[in-house]
């Protein structure tokens, strides 16, 4: 049940993140060649990531969700940058407030991410035996 619920609140982190990136498309980045697009697919792809969080009990699902969060955030580091990322740039908190709250929800979906992953490997490790210990 715990599990559950930290997948529901990774979930709910992932998929504010891909409303932010929806909604600066649609309020114009869609019109900017190759981050429009990048844009559309971080929303799409969060929200399938996180229906997949809560439906289907996988390793890899979080994994995937930390590889698309961790992306976010690398394109988030690099769109601020002397060269920016795909001939764009942004600048400190612009679009806001958009940048703050992307950089809040992506930070905190990683750190909630992370945990599941620790949490999920200790409950899935079996207990050690006798047999598992060192002879010294």
């Amino acid at each position: 049940m715990r599990n559950l619920v930290i997948r529901i609140v990774a979930a709910a982190l992932v998929l504010a993140g891909g409303i932010i990136h929806f909604r600066l498309w649609s309020d114009g980045y869609k019109d900017i060649d190759k981050i429009g697009p990048a844009f559309l697919l971080n929303a799409v792809g969060s929200a399938a990531i996180a229906v997949a969080l809560v439906v289907w009990r996988h390793r890899l699902v979080p994994l995937a969700a930390l590889g698309l969060v961790n992306g976010t955030l690398l394109a988030f580091g690099l769109s601020r940058a002397n060269d920016g990322i795909f001939d764009f740039r942004e600048y400190g908190w612009n679009p806001s407030p958009e940048a703050a709250l992307a950089l809040v929800f992506e930070l905190a979906a990683a750190a909630v991410l992370l945990a599941l992953l620790v949490l999920e490997r200790n409950d899935s490790s079996p207990a050690p035996t006798y047999h598992d210990r060192p002879d010294w």
